[in-house]
């Protein structure tokens, strides 16, 4: 009796022990896999420093060519913004914004271009800088055009003489080269060549060179498709899918392996309880 007794207890003991070791296990598996969809997770800033514009400029493009990408506040510059990506996609993203010309060179304005002058600037050197923001200001209306991805323009307009102001001037004159997106020009040669005549005084339409340079895009490599089962996905978003199917499949198993093990424990209570009860019975038969 004594010893049926003690042999239930004993069982009890590594029953025990075996579901605190399974339940330590069940709980370290849910935390590994959260912390690699974690890692997985983590983005990277690939253009900082980006006024609201060409922010949403950069998502389009990064949109567009396959790549997930999202804007937020730049920490290090108030007012300004950043545009991140998913670590696995940083190397396409940074590819394809390169190509795209973003974050656009910054041209300076009128305003911007006569402010960094000395105390007593020299009339060239005003009539200079008057020209770069001249030029900047086109380049900008240039840039705003969709389609555009880079403008310069470049302004020959000579300074009237102030010792022989009854002199013919010079005629002044442009240049203009346009970068822009697929074979078709997104905007007329006589509009672009109208728009700088109409910024510079003296100069005509038929005085303004204008080249446009079509860019043709190739596909990024972050835009590949895969087929995940019946998920179609961007070849840079591929790992992470597959880690999420890993860690559902693990939770699954790991959810039928407690189910195993909980009707595996009832099972044996119940033989325990069905032999305790037997013992006891015994037991009383043999008192009397």
């Amino acid at each position: 009796m004594l010893g049926a007794a003690l042999a239930v207890e004993e069982r009890r003991e590594r029953n025990g022990v075996a579901s605190g070791s399974f339940r330590g296990a069940a709980t370290r598996v849910p935390t590994l896999i959260l912390a690699a969809l974690l890692a997985l997770a983590c983005s990277v800033p690939v253009a900082a420093n980006l006024d609201e514009t060409d922010a949403n400029r950069a998502i389009v493009v990064l949109e567009r060519g396959g790549i997930g990408a999202s804007k937020e506040r730049d920490p290090e510059h108030e007012g300004r913004f950043r545009v991140s990506v998913a670590t696995g996609d940083a190397s396409a993203a940074i590819g394809l914004l390169a190509r795209e010309e973003l974050p656009p060179r910054n041209s300076p304005g009128v305003l911007e271009a006569l402010g960094d002058g000395s105390i007593v600037p020299s009339r060239l050197a005003e009539h200079a800088r008057w020209s770069l923001g001249v030029a900047g200001e086109l380049e900008r209306s240039l840039r705003a055009v969709d389609g555009v991805l880079t403008a310069r323009v470049h302004l020959a307009v000579p300074p009237r003489d102030s010792l022989a102001p009854e002199a013919a001037p010079e005629r002044p004159s442009a240049a203009v080269l346009v970068r822009h997106r697929g074979a078709t020009p997104p905007v007329a040669l006589a509009e672009v060549q109208r728009l700088v005549a109409g910024a510079v005084p003296g100069l005509s339409p038929e005085h303004v060179s204008v080249v446009m340079a079509p860019s043709a895009v190739p596909t990024s490599p972050g835009g590949e498709l895969l087929r995940l089962g019946p998920i179609t996905v961007t070849r840079g978003s591929a790992p992470a899918v597959r880690w999420i199917f890993g860690a559902a499949v693990v939770l699954n198993l790991a959810l039928v392996g407690t189910l195993l093990f909980l009707w595996t424990r009832l099972r044996r209570a119940e033989a325990s309880l069905a032999e305790l009860r037997l013992a006891s019975e015994s037991e009383r038969a043999g008192k009397r």
